[in-house]
């Protein structure tokens, strides 16, 4: 009975802390915001080996969270999760001007244009899971960060104004510790996750071939009248 009071009793204590613990991230004056603090997201070294040359224009991030709930518990333990409040900006904010960041840094296009033109390759952003918790367990808690980012990637205008889908996928990840009855800050493993997104998103553009009109490209689907 003992053991069992001192779990609740802690995952009592994540619950009150989640909110505030990412107090502890920004103790050496940086911010807390993913797009402008080193220590949270540190840039994916990536830069293609075939610079593209076509210009390309990245919409705004688009917010697809919450049309599903997430799962509540874990083999009968319960999840408790954090919310966006802790951040200093909106997280699509914030995710897009990283992911901005890195695709003009990647050399996968010639450019970024601030609005699209029919021959101007369209990026789609989309953040489809975004979040930092704690899971329970007999021995303790388990922090986690789950970031998934999908990339809807359209060609050129045709004639009819239409755009061929080059690419459309989700690229995710999910950082967990290892359980303690001190877990370590989740919003800590947020960075981490959205690092590893960024990268397979990048390697996923250059892939597709989008911005290099001397490369035959790989349409994965008909066109459709996206401008």
């Amino acid at each position: 009975m003992g053991s069992m009071t001192i779990l609740r009793h802690s995952f009592r204590t994540v619950l009150l802390l989640l909110p505030c613990w990412f107090g502890a991230c920004t103790t050496s004056g940086g911010a807390a915001d993913l797009a402008t603090n080193g220590e949270l997201y540190v840039d994916v070294p990536f830069t293609t080996k075939a610079p593209g040359d076509r210009q390309a224009f990245v919409a705004p991030v688009a917010d697809a969270r919450g049309r599903q709930a997430p799962p509540q518990s874990n083999r009968g333990f319960p999840i408790v999760y954090g919310n966006d409040s802790v951040w200093d900006r909106p997280v699509p904010e914030m995710v897009a001007e990283v992911l901005h960041r890195q695709i003009a840094g990647s050399k996968l296009f010639a450019g970024l244009d601030d609005a699209p033109g029919p021959a101007t390759i369209l990026v789609l952003p989309t953040i489809v899971s975004f979040q930092a918790g704690a899971v329970q367990s007999v021995s303790g808690c388990s922090s986690f960060a789950d970031v998934g980012l999908r990339l809807q990637v359209f060609g050129p205008a045709g004639a009819n104004g239409a755009r061929a889908l080059l690419l459309d996928e989700v690229f995710a990840d999910r950082q967990a510790t290892e359980v303690a009855m001190s877990p370590i800050n989740p919003y800590r493993l947020v960075g981490g996750a959205l690092r590893v997104s960024i990268g397979k998103a990048l390697v996923g553009i250059d892939g597709s071939n989008a911005g290099r009109s001397q490369v035959p490209l790989d349409v994965a689907a008909p066109p459709v009248p996206v401008k």
